[in-house]
């Protein structure tokens, strides 16, 4: 590996690594400008708009999209000689196995570097695809950019060895022990599942060359489990001393019933990804990189109330909104993301009433909260407590045209809305349409050997066997490239899935929050109903 000089440019090295980073990252020159360049032999493009990591990604690692090729910028790979075939074995491996291939280029020093990014000619003479940047910088900053591309994913993260890849689920203390019990079981069987895999290396197939570089990319899982006691403004330094204790690679999973701010500004801080966890309550950020959620929970299903009143034919019912809204982060979510999005809509203001902490909603308060505000569609987002004064609205001849409700905050007492109100009231479900779901779900069952009770209503089996796919798929997708950066450009370069709960898991560059929809749903009749769907899947 290159030794790490003490200065660059003039400019201690760790500050010339910030601006570095800035300049790969952003399009940013240390000065402040953007940087110049031209791709297609005579186009200029500034560096804000064609950045290094829009295709080499934030690892360096490079991609393959729309049949073209981006080579790895990352420290390791430009310091060895580059080969077509076999290219992930170390020179060593190729030294002990004999492998003779020609090589595609020889290794880079800092004045082929800077060469290659001037005119697009690598240390071997041949020339990089026209869409590649031909950057005009000074030698100052192009020093600067050398140097951070030396560090880039230069050496594995903290957390994993040759042999071993050491993973945490957190989990906060008031989380019951059948909850705990529910995503835990599935997380210690595909830990074990994993780690039986490396039983079958002695076999033929991983005798040859193909499969000796197929095999150097497995290590075991090692799955500590972190819990947080107390206030969680003291999760910070207890996250902080696990991670002292035990580095790990990332976090997978994770619960708590409360909000996971204080462990998403962690993870942020020391750049560890945490991978879908439990979480009703996640950061909405269009910024944040390091955790990545299933979706925006409450905020989402208020978007989707949204849009589907916006998207009606008839614009009356949505003429005149009101948001009636439960103390509490459901009602906070909630009322959020129908706010936001509705005037991202150009659909003017919402009136908003706030009940008190413990106040509920009965037949004559919601009357005259009606009468004084005379909404075509009310946004109730209340607990099942509601249901009585819902149930006498129905016989108001001048009530509003539509009621909507969260199928998340009621929880299983959705079942128990009055039949007389079902008519009128839609209720937002993040989740598949529950006809179609057991078809989906049963392949869960793979990892539940052991669990002493299985709630499906929960979804905290189903949620962690749909992460722990996932991260599956991010681990073969690395290969031999284990930096945490690499594992979340691996997820958001994934095609979609289709797995428990959430109709459809999606992913793009930088994207964070995997299911982008919701339904509108309704109660059938009668004393067994069941949900109906009354809309498309509603994308935010």
């Amino acid at each position: 590996m290159k030794a790490k000089p003490k200065t660059v440019a003039g400019l201690p090295a760790d500050k010339a690594l910030a601006l570095g980073e800035r300049m790969y990252r952003e399009g940013i020159l240390p000065s402040g400008e953007p940087m110049q360049s031209v791709v297609s032999g005579d186009v200029p493009v500034a560096g804000t708009a064609f950045t290094c990591v829009s295709c080499h990604v934030r690892s360096g690692l490079g991609t393959f999209e729309g049949g073209v090729v981006t080579l790895p910028t990352n420290g390791t790979k430009l310091g060895r000689t580059r080969y077509r075939k076999y290219p992930n074995l170390s020179p060593e491996e190729r030294k002990s196995l004999r492998v003779q291939t020609p090589a595609a280029r020889p290794p880079y020093t800092d004045a082929s570097l800077a060469h290659v990014l001037r005119t697009g000619l690598d240390p071997g003479g041949r020339e990089l695809n026209p869409v590649m940047p031909r950057y005009d910088l000074k030698d100052p900053d192009m020093a600067i950019l050398v140097h951070y591309l030396w560090s880039l994913s230069a050496q594995l993260s903290p957390g994993v060895d040759t042999t071993t890849l050491r993973v945490a689920t957190v989990i906060t203390d008031e989380v019951s022990a059948e909850d705990q019990e529910a995503m835990l079981v599935p997380m210690n069987n595909f830990v074990a599942r994993h780690n039986a895999h490396a039983s079958v290396f002695g076999t033929r197939m991983y005798m040859s060359i193909g499969g000796q570089e197929m095999r150097g990319a497995y290590r075991k899982l090692a799955l500590s489990v972190w819990r947080l006691k107390g206030p969680s403004d003291t999760w910070a330094s207890q996250l902080g001393a696990h991670l002292a204790k035990e580095p790990v690679f990332a976090l997978l999973g994770g619960i708590s019933y409360g909000d996971w701010k204080p462990i998403h500004t962690f993870c942020e801080s020391r750049r560890l990804p945490c991978l879908f966890p439990i979480t009703d309550f996640p950061v909405i950020s269009d910024t944040d990189w390091y955790t990545q959620y299933f979706s925006k929970g409450y905020f989402q299903e208020g978007q989707a109330a949204a849009r589907y009143l916006r998207g009606l034919e008839d614009p009356a019912p949505a003429s005149r909104v009101l948001q009636i809204i439960q103390d509490g982060p459901e009602g906070r979510d909630l009322s959020a993301g129908f706010r936001e999005t509705w005037q991202e809509l150009g659909a003017g203001a919402v009136k908003e009433i706030r009940l008190g902490q413990g106040e509920t909603v009965s037949l004559a308060s919601l009357r005259t909260m009606l009468q004084q505000e005379k909404p075509t569609a009310v946004l109730l987002w209340t607990a099942a407590g509601t249901f009585d004064a819902l149930d006498g609205l129905a016989d108001e001849v001048d009530r509003p045209g539509v009621v909507i409700m969260s199928s998340r905050q009621l929880g299983t007492k959705l079942y128990a809305l009055p039949e007389k109100a079902r008519a009128f009231t839609w209720i937002t479900y993040p989740y598949r349409d529950p006809k179609d779901e057991p078809a989906v779900s049963r392949y869960a069952n793979s990892l539940l050997a052991g669990l002493s009770r299985h709630k499906p209503e929960t979804r905290i089996s189903t949620r962690t066997y749909a992460l722990l796919q996932l991260f599956q798929a991010g681990l073969i997708e690395m290969d031999r490239n284990v930096y945490r950066d690499n594992l979340l450009d691996r997820l958001g370069m994934q095609r979609d899935h289709i797995l428990p709960d959430f109709l459809r898991l999606s992913f793009g560059p930088g994207q964070r929050y995997a299911s982008k929809g919701c339904y509108l749903m309704q109660l059938s009749p009668g004393p067994e109903p069941k949900l109906v769907r009354k809309s498309e899947w509603v994308v935010h």
